[in-house]
């Protein structure tokens, strides 16, 4: 039983103790403050202040962030796998500077490809602008002469032949003028039937035949171009490996065998005399075999073309003939009329006429065709002295101007291929890797420009048009305390910011100061200065009020307590009123512009810089 009252007895003793130790520590507390209130001086909530001349400088404050004077994505123009990646992040890299490169080889062969064919193109070009050569002026010449020949012995004497064709020429007219008087006979109906039906037999194989010589043409033309794609993949091989051959002396197929002086290392695998002759002998016959595949590409070309025009020009022979017998077959049917008889006659008269004419002098047709052949030559001659033909030179030259339009393409894309810096910046990110295709998510290549930065703040529409091209700017970083960046105004946007709840700008602010630890994405404070006063009395823009309309300031009636140190000076002053007038202001100090002068000490209420912050104000102090 008494154990157990002593247990009871126990939390007693302890809530004692504990109400012991509150007791004490409030009675040493009120002690405390007791003390300090009775030794702490009255403290004071007012200030007397001097104003005095000073420059005064109103500012606009907004704040941004901290970016670079460039920043560009940089990626290739065409797709291809990587080769070299030559600067890393943090690279400082001038304008021009190669920072990665994709693998060239297609590239350089696409080039050599455009070479070639550029090459043909000016051959071509000159071939036709240098006109016809000596040789075929001279036979031009020699063609003249000839018919010239012929004219001067045609206008010799008519020979007995001639005479013989002149009468077999009358004896044919009289006969076909017989035959229209008399009719066409059966067997001439039957006969022009059945050339009709022969040209129409003709007309049909013509086109099947020619059109299956076009189609095999045009088959061997694929057939040629294959395998020279066939030929010029072999000789690519081919050249790689004997350059490879030439490089390092290895085997291009088996670089590297098993050392067997070293079990578990390898070796170059160097190729004998013989075997690098035999990787040689197989270039030269690639080359070969390309030189060939593309002779038989151009010859499937040419045949290919001479199939087209045979086949345009045999069909339309046949229809030509065709057409000829069908007319002939309805002239027999409709039989002559009263024209064709007429024609008939007087082609009996003109014989007759040449007959005499033969007979008396020379033979006139003879004669007209010896001056046509001599014209005829005089015309080709003329043609050839003349040089190329307008449309000839212009078809040249535009096949000249397509080949180095494809040169020029080629070699763009070979330029492309290497990625340049397009200005002098620092490296600020690299998302590639040798032998990868560069990513279709990710920036391959990001440069900055880090020679100067800017900040684009928001500026309100009160404050917005107080701002100029130009002003000073003081930036500070809440990252960089101390650190002040001179800058200035760069633009102002003439658009409201979109989206903004207030209507506001965007102005940027620049400068060109280099400090090292500035980075990009910094906080920035920018004050712009938007106006400046040397040699202004200004006062601090708390003492200046608003009484009813009026710009008042307080200042004490007894002005010799302005000399006072402040631990001197009185709880309470007796104030007057004092309009004044004002100019510029910021934010702590206003311009007094008349009204005061710096003799006149100003009242400025405000709380007492001795408060404690524990205890609160001191005696006499309105709380």
């Amino acid at each position: 039983m008494s154990a157990f009252f002593r247990a009871r007895q126990l939390p007693r003793r302890v809530w004692l103790t504990s109400i012991g130790l509150v007791l004490a520590v409030a009675l040493c507390a009120l002690g405390v403050f007791w003390w300090r209130s009775a030794a702490a001086p009255a403290r004071r909530n007012f200030s007397l202040i001097f104003p005095h001349a000073d420059t005064l400088t109103a500012t606009v404050n907004a704040s941004g962030q901290l970016e670079p004077a460039q920043v560009v994505t940089l990626g290739f123009a065409s797709p291809g796998r990587v080769d070299a990646v030559l600067v890393r992040v943090g690279d400082r890299v001038a304008a021009g500077a190669a920072l990665a490169r994709l693998d060239t080889r297609e590239l350089a062969l696409r080039v050599r490809q455009a070479e070639a064919q550029f090459a043909q193109a000016r051959a071509s070009y000159d071939r036709v602008a240098a006109g016809a050569s000596a040789a075929e002026r001279a036979a031009a010449e020699a063609q003249l002469q000839q018919a010239e020949a012929q004219q001067r012995q045609t206008r010799g004497s008519v020979t007995d032949a001639d005479m013989r064709a002149a009468e077999a020429q009358l004896d044919q007219a009289e006969a076909q003028l017989a035959r229209l008087q008399g009719g066409p006979k059966p067997t001439d109906l039957a006969v022009a039937q059945g050339q009709v039906e022969q040209a129409q037999l003709a007309l049909e194989a013509q086109r099947s035949q020619l059109s299956a010589a076009k189609t095999s043409a045009e088959l061997q033309v694929q057939q040629a171009s294959s395998a020279l794609t066939q030929a010029q993949s072999r000789y690519s091989t081919a050249l790689q490996s004997w350059q490879y051959v030439q490089a390092t002396g290895n085997d291009p197929i088996t670089p590297e065998v098993p050392d067997s002086s070293r079990p578990g290392k390898s070796k170059p695998n160097t190729l004998s005399d013989g075997q690098r002759q035999r990787y040689y002998d197989a270039y030269v016959q690639a080359e070969a075999g390309l030189h060939s595949a593309e002779q038989s590409v151009q010859q499937a070309l040419v045949a290919a073309e001479n199939a087209r025009q045979a086949e345009s020009s045999g069909v339309q022979t046949a229809e030509q003939q065709l057409a000829g017998a069908q007319a002939n077959l309805d002239k027999l049917r409709a039989g002559a009329d009263a024209d064709q008889l007429a024609a008939a006659r007087a082609q009996v008269a003109s014989a007759r006429a040449n007959l005499n004419r033969l007979r008396g002098d020379q033979r006139g047709g003879a004669l007209a065709a010896a001056q046509a052949g001599v014209a005829q030559a005089e015309a080709n001659l003329d043609r050839l002295r003349a040089g190329p033909s307008t449309s000839d030179l212009a078809a040249a030259e535009a096949q000249l101007e397509s080949a180095q339009a494809a040169l020029d393409l080629a070699r763009l894309a070979l330029d492309q291929a290497t990625l340049a810096a397009p200005f002098a910046g620092v490296v600020a990110e690299v998302n590639l890797r040798p032998g990868e295709v560069p990513s279709a998510t990710r920036a391959p290549l990001v440069l900055a420009d880090l020679s100067s930065y800017h900040v684009d703040v928001t500026v309100d529409e009160i404050d917005v048009s107080r701002i100029a091209a130009g002003q000073p700017v003081t930036l500070t970083l809440d990252a960089l305390p101390g650190l002040a960046l001179p800058g200035a105004v760069e633009t102002i946007s003439p658009l409201a910011s979109a989206g903004a709840t207030v209507t506001s700008y965007q102005v940027r602010v620049t400068t060109s100061a280099q400090e090292p630890r500035l980075r990009a994405g910094m906080s920035a404070n920018a004050d712009i200065e938007v106006a400046r006063k040397p040699n202004a009395l200004v006062a601090p823009r708390r003492a200046v009020r608003n009484d009813r309309g009026r710009l008042v300031v307080d200042v004490p009636r007894d002005q010799a307590l302005c000399l006072l140190p402040a631990d001197q000076r009185p709880a309470s002053v007796d104030l007057d009123q004092r309009e004044v007038a004002t100019g510029l202001s910021n934010e702590q100090l206003i311009e007094i512009t008349s009204g005061l002068d710096d003799r006149t000490c100003v009242y400025v209420e405000g709380i007492d810089a001795r408060l404690n912050l524990l205890f609160g104000p001191p005696p006499g102090v309105r709380r």
